[in-house]
């Protein structure tokens, strides 16, 4: 049988500092230490995409285009893996007595990715399943880089050009670089600052409601794991397919071109457009955000995403009514609203069939 040719994103997870951490540390220390990091990598892959294998100090995992449809979710979902790189190095730090070179120097790892969208052929060899092709050459090729060298960063994003346009982003405070290969030609890339993003994360306050506080939680359950689920119901555009047509979303302002804190959409309805304004921003975890109506803050909603045993995600959704009546009356309003008008639970139900009918068609593509 032919091997058919597919089309999808390419990422490499590539620990820095690796073989200075392996040269000058205790083997067998410095082995158990990578080999958890790199367990959490895989870990974190999996779930959304096909690991194709473990290079040494790194992970080269790819998904079928349809994985990752909103510009947003790839580097987000990159970003996630960053900050449990980054928190785990942090915990295995602190959590060791050991004064061996190896313990001492896992402060030294950092991780840099890299990003493309191509075609590639899976080959299979005596059972052995590889990917080939122009494009799985380049994505390695750009773990050689000038990135470090220009800007001193030990850990960052590196997303070409190509996939830059495939994903429909318009990233700002990138460093943006040409590099050349030979038989390639000039690829320009984008990058990211994993550090600084890391602090921005870390340092951003947390916003969200308590189930105490809220006046209406609805609860649904989406069978395609957190990266994926995210996406069905931030995405202005995938709420307009499951929304039932009651209303209609649409993208509002993207301060750092991306969604994220003080992003914002649009949602008509009737004669009315609400504004969402998105307060507090952790992919995969939850979102926070307000809506104005006319300029007055109407209510607030926690979207908070539970990963589940079948590797599925649980989506409890927090809203609270800004109204200056008694909370049962809160209650009744927004089960009126959005229960009996605009039959929200049948309309989250759909979004979890669509997200599994698209999400199983897109790892079908890879096998």
């Amino acid at each position: 049988m032919s091997a058919v040719t597919q089309r999808g994103y390419l990422v490499i997870a590539d620990i820095s500092g690796y073989t200075s951490f392996v040269a000058k540390t205790e083997l067998e220390h410095s082995h158990e230490i990578i080999t958890e990091l790199l367990e959490l990598l895989v870990e974190k892959f999996q779930p959304v995409m096909t690991i194709s294998k473990l290079e040494g100090d790194a992970v080269f995992a790819y998904s079928a285009m349809g994985v990752f449809t909103c510009g947003d979710t790839l580097v987000d979902f990159i970003e996630s893996i960053y900050v449990a790189f980054r928190d785990r190095l942090v915990s295995m730090k602190h959590k060791t007595t050991c004064t061996c070179n190896a313990c001492r120097n896992i402060p030294t790892l950092d991780l840099k990715f890299f990003a493309h969208c191509g075609d590639f052929i899976v080959q299979n060899v005596s059972n052995i399943r590889e990917l080939v092709g122009s494009d799985v050459n380049l994505i390695h090729r750009l773990t050689k880089n000038h990135v470090s060298e220009s800007t001193g960063w030990r850990a960052y994003i590196l997303v070409t050009e190509q996939c830059i346009a495939r994903l429909g982003l318009n990233l700002e405070d990138v460093h943006i670089q040409m590099e050349e290969y030979e038989y390639l030609g000039e690829i320009k890339t984008f990058s990211i600052d994993l550090r600084k993003r890391y602090t921005e994360i870390v340092e951003s306050r947390r916003i969200m409601i308590d189930e105490k506080d809220a006046d209406l939680v609805v609860r649904v359950d989406f069978p395609t794991p957190p990266a994926v689920t995210w996406e069905w119901i931030q995405d202005p555009i995938k709420r307009n397919l499951w929304n039932g047509g009651h209303v209609h979303w649409s993208l509002g302002e993207r301060p750092k071109g991306r969604a994220g804190a003080g992003a914002s959409n649009h949602c008509a309805h009737g004669k009315s457009t609400s504004t969402e304004v998105i307060l507090d921003w952790r992919p995969f975890e939850y979102s926070t955000a307000d809506s104005y109506e006319n300029g007055k803050r109407s209510f607030s909603e926690t979207f908070r995403f539970e990963p589940l045993p079948n590797g599925g995600t649980r989506v409890h959704d927090l809203l609270q009514m800004h109204m200056p009546i008694p909370r049962f009356a809160r209650n009744l309003a927004l089960k009126f609203v959005l229960l009996y008008q605009h039959q929200y639970e049948a309309a989250l139900q759909r979004a979890t069939e669509f997200a599994s009918e698209e999400f199983a068609k897109a790892k079908n593509a890879e096998s």
